[in-house]
């Protein structure tokens, strides 16, 4: 069976984190979230992969020709950002009769496809994942009759008791193809085709209780590592070094070359990267990722946080945050992870309000940020890459990137 990925899109709503050729190539556990999508393909029955990337993608150099997946993987250039459909065209020349089409980040598909396949497959076969609405205003909708798909809606202002949403994996074929070319392109192409097909032929769905990743802000990284981290099984490289009195409960993955220093504390699921380092007495607790190369300081404490390479900490606390490549934080930083009135943590991406949707949310901070001693954050707040951030300042609005943003304090001096 054949499976088209895309991984063309331009990530402009997964700030702070631009400057990866695509989403999808972030690290969880010493992999991208691609390559545990390949993972996944493979155990759902894949043999043949094409990947439609953006223009100067590095992804091709650093996933390679598939063979480490157990895959054949195909490359294919989509140019310009014309959207889903464009990118799904320019990749008709690869494709069979039938097959699937997802986003790089849907690493749970193994868990989706054998309920996709359960029906014979036709030429004219097209079977739509689908759950129960979230939301009316971000996602795509399929009008139901009965086992029958009969219409597609984009964000429909309001929804029906025969809507559900679209989860965004599909089982098409070639004469959706041959609609979707009649299709006037547009932002919404992809969807209008689909509309028009399931108007013509008969277009089917599955309806799943399970809980559908999207990676659309920078926090659904939180999401998608915890779901890795489901699936975590203890291990101790042989290299590794670890200190006396070094607690560890639970899983715990410490990689090559890691080093534990005495008195730390890992309550799993926890990952340690290869050649990371965690200090005296440092607590690492409920889903810590620390990526290739991190330092935590002594003292430090981590809970369900994601810190990518080569970032060092001192002490303080990190909840439920972020941290971009090659970030420097200094001692006693707090990043505040909930709300006074504990509802959903909101913040501002693109100049508009958005909610993330988790009670519990800290800092998202890009790469190359240099953080001041005695620094706190707000929940939600998002630094941006390349900025400095003075030393004892309480961050309470995003900061944009290379900017310097600090506290100003007047001396204050009194004599008797």
């Amino acid at each position: 069976m054949q499976a088209v990925i895309l991984a063309a899109g331009q990530s402009s709503r997964f700030v702070p984190f631009t400057t990866f050729s695509h989403k999808s190539m972030v690290k969880i556990m010493g992999k991208s979230i691609l390559e545990h999508t390949l993972i996944s393909l493979q155990k759902g029955g894949i043999d043949h992969v094409v990947i439609v990337v953006g223009e100067n993608s590095d992804i091709s150099k650093k996933v390679g020709d598939g063979k480490t997946y157990g895959l054949k993987i195909t490359y294919v250039t989509h140019i310009g950002a014309k959207g889903m459909g464009a990118a799904l065209l320019d990749a008709e020349k690869y494709l069979d009769k039938s097959f699937f089409v997802l986003n790089a980040y849907h690493l749970e598909f193994d868990i989706f496809a054998k309920h996709l396949l359960k029906q014979q497959i036709t030429d004219d076969t097209v079977v739509l994942l689908a759950q129960k609405p979230l939301s009316s205003n971000q996602f795509g909708v399929m009008e139901i009759n009965g086992e029958k798909v009969v219409g597609i809606e984009e964000k429909p202002k309001k929804v029906l008791d025969n809507h559900l949403q679209i989860i965004g994996i599909y089982l098409l074929n070639k004469n959706f193809l041959e609609i979707l070319k009649l299709t006037p392109l547009e932002h919404y192409h992809f969807e209008k085709a689909l509309d028009t097909y399931a108007k013509k032929y008969s277009v089917s769905y599955y309806k799943t209780k399970e809980n559908a990743l999207s990676l659309k802000y920078a926090w659904d990284l939180l999401t998608i590592k915890n779901y890795i981290m489901q699936k975590l099984k203890s291990h101790i490289s042989k290299n590794a070094e670890i200190g006396k009195n070094v607690s560890i409960t639970g899983e715990v993955y410490v990689d090559e070359n890691a080093k534990i220093m005495e008195g730390a504390v890992l309550k799993g699921p926890v990952y340690i990267g290869k050649n990371a380092i965690v200090g005296n007495y440092a607590i690492l607790r409920n889903n810590v990722d620390i990526e290739e190369g991190v330092v935590v300081g002594a003292r430090m404490e981590l809970k369900n946080s994601l810190l990518l390479s080569g970032v060092t900490t001192h002490s303080g606390f990190l909840g439920d945050s972020i941290v971009g490549c090659n970030t420097k934080i200094a001692a006693y930083v707090c990043s505040a992870n909930a709300r006074l009135d504990r509802e959903a943590v909101t913040t501002i991406v693109k100049e508009e309000k958005v909610s993330s949707g988790l009670r519990h949310l800290g800092v998202i901070i890009g790469e190359k940020v240099n953080v001041g001693i005695r620094v706190s954050t707000m929940p939600g707040v998002i630094i941006g890459n390349e900025s400095i951030i003075g030393p004892s300042t309480n961050v309470m609005k995003n900061i944009a990137p290379k900017t310097k943003y600090y506290t100003r304090f007047s001396e204050i001096i009194e004599t008797t």
